[in-house]
């Protein structure tokens, strides 16, 4: 007999199955519709990073730059979240870019002289809401390239 009870736990476990993967297809159309365009005139390097993330949450994501080729990073946020604080660090996590919520920018013009590995680190800062909703929005990180 199938109780009242099993069917909600059932409901629940699908529910916990399917928000992940409907929160990540969110993501995907916003990076593509909203953060894509603004790599222009590079070209998207075709590797999605992005997470759902609300105030006090961080992100961290290593990416490989090749020597010789122009690269433009994009950190691009739903505006649910506001601005957010993002940087980028070399492999002693000294740091060689830096955007503050307070004055922020958005994209980061670069050229290495021999191949390496770099970490972007993203922050979104703590803020009152004029309500008690917690927000949670898409925070994207998109590399785009110069053909050369």
């Amino acid at each position: 007999m199938i109780t009242l009870r099993s069917i909600a736990a059932t409901a629940a476990l699908i529910a916990a199955c399917i928000a992940p993967n409907v929160a990540d297809a969110q993501c995907r159309s916003f990076a593509k519709n909203k953060c894509i365009p603004q790599l222009e005139p590079y070209t998207f390097n075709e590797t999605f990073n992005a997470a759902q993330l609300s105030p006090g949450e961080e992100a961290e994501v290593s990416m490989t730059f090749y020597s010789g080729q122009d690269y433009r990073l994009l950190v691009c946020t739903h505006p649910s979240l506001g601005e957010v604080n993002w940087k980028l660090v070399d492999a002693g996590n000294r740091t060689i870019f830096e955007s503050l919520a307070d004055e922020p920018k958005h994209t980061f013009d670069l050229k290495v002289e021999s191949t390496t590995q770099l970490k972007v680190l993203v922050y979104v800062p703590d803020r009152k809401s004029a309500n008690d909703l917690v927000p949670v929005g898409c925070v994207t990180i998109l590399m785009g390239y110069k053909k050369s």
